[in-house]
């Protein structure tokens, strides 16, 4: 619901954001190497691709369903806690395989800062088709055309 421009902006700032946080980090810790998200040597490039999409998917469907959707009532309160449990969750299932990234953003900056891009595009890729069949299944059955009243089988 924002303009195209105002999008481009906010992934500036949010890998402008990234960079500086890493390289804040590698100058706080002395140096200290700062790693890039890696695939596990266990598991494909297409692995981790599906691992991004369905992580990313239950992310921005648990955005829309706590913090986006107009219908929700009270339950917007809740949907901190709730985005960070399936963070959490997601991180528990998926960290260990490839990062669970979620966000390009979170994956560049360390990529920058270690010029490491091995496999990189995983973290661009995956979040991008999981938010976007996230969104669009929200969107289009639960939130509805209007905004406020979800799709029929008659809309069909």
């Amino acid at each position: 619901n924002i303009t195209l421009l105002r999008s481009i902006l906010y992934w500036i700032a949010q890998l402008l954001g990234s960079v500086v946080a890493c390289i804040l980090l590698k100058s706080a810790t002395a140096g200290m190497e700062t790693s890039a998200f890696a695939i596990s040597s266990d598991i494909s490039v297409w692995n981790a691709l599906v691992f991004e999409i369905v992580m990313t998917f239950g992310l921005v469907y648990t955005v829309y369903a706590t913090a986006v959707d107009p219908k929700k009532g009270n339950i917007g309160i809740i949907a901190p806690v709730a985005i960070g449990i399936i963070v959490g969750a997601n991180i528990l299932a998926g960290g260990a395989f490839d990062g669970a990234s979620m966000n390009p953003a979170v994956s560049f900056g360390p990529a920058v800062v270690s010029w490491t891009w091995t496999h990189h595009w995983v973290y661009w890729v995956g979040p991008f088709i999981g938010a976007a069949i996230a969104a669009i299944i929200y969107d289009n059955i639960f939130i509805g055309e209007d905004g406020h009243e979800p799709l029929t089988s008659s809309d069909f």
